[in-house]
């Protein structure tokens, strides 16, 4: 059921043509990440090289783009969900997957070290995080002060463009996900601003009453154990 609702969301046309596999310039760091991508999953262990064809093969498709680190965190689920289902189309299921979330996550990643567009967006994202938490709880127009919104332009920069996955374990992930690729769902960069959101606002009560340092660091501790606040 997840892989077909999936699948009809972001790769509809499958199943495709049979994908060549190629090697490109970013292997080497792409190799690297491979080991810590869901580090604790043993079920990747056998398909790492696979997802590593994966990688470098749309880094080659996507030339302007490349790989930039946090790429491999889309990749993965959509894999593990695909070969569960039918492994014969999974690679290509994946791949062309990637390209449907890719282009959500985009404008949340730089294209080169001149790129202020990303930091720009990133910064709107932030401000648009904020108002919502602020039109939810108002207590917590403390977010726009200079000493927190740093602290939230470095989540969006961190955590969105990976939908979550660099934070939550695989399986809570496959939930996060379930809900951003929701057939009720018209925005799925909105779902993303909405996780935020609510994990925010169920964690309020650490940016109300304690100092920023102790918040920000308590928040980040916490917030891969909140999935359940976050649906």
């Amino acid at each position: 059921m997840r892989a077909s609702l999936w699948r009809k969301c972001l790769c509809p046309s499958s199943p495709y043509p049979p994908l060549e596999l190629v090697s490109g310039p970013y292997d080497e760091q792409i190799d690297l990440d491979l080991g810590r991508t869901f580090s604790k999953e043993r079920w990747f262990d056998a398909h790492r090289e696979t997802l590593r064809g994966i990688l470098n093969t749309f880094s080659v498709v996507n030339e302007g783009f490349g790989y930039p680190q946090g790429l491999n965190y889309l990749a993965f689920p959509l894999y593990y969900v695909y070969y569960q289902d039918q492994p014969k189309t999974a690679v290509e299921d994946t791949f062309y997957s990637l390209q449907s979330l890719v282009r959500v996550v985009l404008p949340l990643y730089p294209l080169d070290a001149k790129d202020s567009s990303a930091f720009e967006t990133i910064c709107s994202v932030a401000n648009m995080v904020t108002l919502q938490c602020y039109e939810e709880d108002p207590k917590l127009s403390i977010l726009f002060a200079d000493t927190h919104a740093p602290f939230i332009t470095s989540l969006v920069s961190s955590i969105m463009p990976t939908m979550y996955a660099n934070v939550f374990s695989l399986q809570d992930t496959l939930l996060l996900w379930d809900e951003i690729l929701s057939p009720s769902c018209k925005s799925m960069f909105q779902q993303v601003v909405r996780i935020m959101v609510q994990a925010i606002l169920f964690h309020k009560n650490m940016f109300l009453h304690m100092t920023v340092d102790k918040s920000m660091m308590l928040f980040q501790r916490t917030l891969s154990q909140s999935v359940s606040v976050c649906l």
